[in-house]
C-alpha cells in the first residue's frame, strides 16, 4: 500500500496547514458505481464511474482499489471524474493494473486551499469486455479524504456487476455443459439453497459475500461429484452472526470457470 501511504502522507499534509479554513470531514461519505449492474457486449468498450451523491460532502481526494473477473473484462485506463477535471485545481491521479484481477485508481487536488463539493463523478474505469460471463466488481478498499486532509472513517461502495453477454451465441452453439448457478428462493429469509450440475467431477469453491466485497462464509471448498449439486446457507457468516437484510454475491470457482449470482435477503 505504498501508493496510499504517499496519498496519505501528502493529503494530510496540506490539510494540517489548511485545517482552519476547510472544511472537515463528517463521520462517513456515500458513494456508487455507476451504471449499475450493466449488460454489455463483447468486444466493446465501456466505462464505469463512481459518484458521490452527497450535497454536502466535500472532497480532497479518493483512492481506491477495486476488484473484477480477467475472464470477462479487462482493465484498460482511468483517471480523476469529472468533479476533479472540471474544477480548474491542478490534480494528482492515476490508475495502476499491478495485481491481476485487480486495479487501483487515485486523484487528490494538490491546490493550497482547494477541494471540491458534491455531487459528482469522482473517478473513472475504461475496460473492455472480453467473453459472455458476469463479474463482480468490489471496491475492497475505498479512501475519500476531505478538504482539511483527514480520511472519512467509513467510505459506503456497494459492488455492482459487469455482465458480457452476446445475444448471437445465445441462441448458436452454446455448449450443454456448462452448469447454471441456481439461487432458490430468492429473495429469501434467511435460508436459500445454492445448486449446479456438475458434467463430471471437479474441485469447486463456493462462497457467500457482502457488496463490500468481505468474505462471509465458504460453503464448500473441495472436490464435487458429477450430478447435481445444493448448498445452503442459512445467513449467517462463518461465525455464526446472523447478516442483516440486503444482497449478498454466491461465487462459485471450478478447474475451468467462474460463476457470481446475486441474491436477497428479506427481514
Amino acid at each position: 500500500m505504498k501508493k496510499r501511504s504517499t496519498l496519505i502522507l501528502v493529503t494530510v499534509m496540506v490539510g494540517m496547514v489548511l485545517a482552519s479554513v476547510a472544511p472537515v470531514a463528517s463521520a462517513a461519505v456515500n458513494l456508487r458505481f455507476t451504471p449499475p449492474d450493466t449488460v454489455v457486449s463483447p468486444g466493446s468498450n465501456n466505462r464505469l464511474a463512481i459518484m458521490v451523491d452527497d450535497l454536502d460532502a466535500n472532497v480532497r481526494t479518493i483512492d481506491i482499489y477495486v476488484t473484477y473477473d480477467t475472464t470477462v473484462v479487462s482493465s484498460v485506463a482511468g483517471g480523476a471524474g469529472a468533479l476533479f477535471d472540471d474544477s480548474g485545481f491542478f490534480v494528482f491521479q492515476g490508475i495502476e493494473n499491478n495485481v491481476p484481477g485487480q486495479w487501483h485508481g487515485y486523484a487528490v487536488v494538490m491546490g493550497s486551499g482547494d477541494f471540491l463539493e458534491g455531487p459528482g463523478e469522482l473517478y473513472y474505469w475504461e475496460y473492455d469486455a472480453l467473453a459472455s460471463g458476469t463479474s463482480p466488481i468490489i471496491a475492497v478498499e475505498a479512501y475519500v479524504a476531505a478538504g482539511d486532509g483527514v480520511y472519512y472513517p467509513d467510505v459506503i461502495l456497494n459492488g455492482t456487476t459487469i455482465t458480457v453477454f452476446d445475444p448471437l451465441s445465445a441462441v448458436g452453439d452454446v455448449p450443454a455443459h456448462r452448469p447454471e448457478l441456481n439461487v432458490w428462493p430468492n429473495p429469501f429469509n434467511p435460508r436459500t439453497s445454492v445448486s449446479f450440475d456438475l458434467p463430471e467431477p471437479s474441485y469447486v469453491r463456493m462462497a457467500v459475500y457482502d457488496l463490500r466485497g468481505r468474505e462471509l462464509i465458504v460453503l464448500h471448498e473441495g472436490q464435487a461429484p458429477a450430478g447435481n449439486q445444493v448448498f445452503a446457507w442459512d445467513g449467517k457468516d462463518r461465525n455464526g452472526m446472523p447478516q442483516p437484510a440486503g444482497q449478498y454475491l454466491v461465487r462459485m470457482v471450478t478447474a475451468d470457470d467462474v460463476w457470481t449470482r446475486k441474491m436477497t435477503m428479506v427481514k
